[in-house]
């Protein structure tokens, strides 16, 4: 086996650990709370602004 197809193979194996890393159910809270950070800081200035 050529470098060029073990190291294909070592970074198509890392790309599908990251992705499942990422997409796993548990992450899913997380995620969640991080999309409302920007949603509630507009919400927070735009309270300041009253």
């Amino acid at each position: 086996m050529s470098y060029h197809a073990l190291f294909t193979l070592v970074f198509f194996v890392a790309f599908m650990a990251m992705t499942f890393w990422v997409y796993r159910p548990s992450r899913k809270q997380d995620y969640e709370k991080l999309a409302h950070i920007a949603l509630d800081a507009e919400r927070q200035r735009k309270g300041d602004d009253q």
